[in-house]
C-alpha cells in the first residue's frame, strides 16, 4: 500500500497532526472549564456583596427604629402606640423592602453565575467534541491523499476470445482508431 519513505512519513505526520488537533481541543475545553470556575467565583463574590447590602439594610433599619424609640422615650411617649409606633412600622417596612431587594439580588446573581458557568462548560465540551471530530476527519483526509499520491492506477482489462483489451483499447475502437 505505502511503498515509499515519504508515504510513511506522510502517514506519521497525519497521525501527529490528528493528535495535536485533539490536544488543542482538550486544551480549549480546559480553558473553558477554568473560565467557568472563574465566573463562579466572580458571581460568588458579587453574591457576598449583595448579602452585605442586606445586612447593611437591616442595621440601618435597627438604627432607625432605635432612634424612634429613644426619641419617644425622651419625650415621655410610649413607643408601642401612636405616632411612635407608626414611625417604627414605616421604618421597618422600608428596611424590609431594602433587605428583600438585596436577597433578590443575591438570587439573581447566583442564577446568572450558574447560567454563565454552564454555558462555558458546554462550550468547552463542544469545543472538545468538534476538535476530536476535526482531528479524525483531517487524519482520514490526509491518509486518503497519501494513498492517492502513491497508489498505482489500476487499468482494467477485458478478456476476449481474441486477446485481452484494456479500457483505452476499447475507447480507441469506439473512436475508430
Amino acid at each position: 500500500m505505502f511503498s515509499s519513505f515519504f508515504s510513511v512519513l506522510s502517514v506519521a505526520s497525519s497521525i501527529g497532526q490528528a493528535f495535536m488537533g485533539y490536544q488543542q481541543a482538550a486544551a480549549m475545553r480546559a480553558y473553558y472549564q477554568s473560565q467557568a470556575d472563574l465566573t463562579r467565583l466572580q458571581y460568588q463574590q458579587k453574591k457576598v456583596a449583595a448579602k452585605e447590602e442586606a445586612v447593611k439594610a437591616l442595621k440601618a433599619t435597627n438604627r432607625a427604629i432605635a432612634s424612634t424609640i429613644a426619641q419617644a422615650a425622651a419625650g415621655g411617649i410610649l413607643s408601642t402606640e401612636g405616632s411612635a409606633l407608626l414611625q417604627q412600622t414605616v421604618s421597618l417596612r422600608g428596611g424590609m423592602e431594602d433587605f428583600q431587594t438585596a436577597l433578590y439580588n443575591q438570587q439573581i446573581l447566583q442564577n446568572f453565575g450558574t447560567m454563565e458557568a454552564r454555558s462555558l462548560q458546554t462550550a468547552g465540551s463542544y469545543q472538545e467534541r468538534f476538535g476530536l471530530l476535526g482531528a479524525l476527519t483531517g487524519l482520514g483526509t490526509n491518509l486518503s491523499q497519501a494513498y492517492t499520491q502513491t497508489a498505482t492506477p489500476y487499468t482494467p482489462t477485458i478478456p476476449n476470445q481474441f486477446g485481452t483489451y484494456t479500457t483505452q483499447d476499447l475507447i480507441d475502437m469506439d473512436r475508430g482508431l
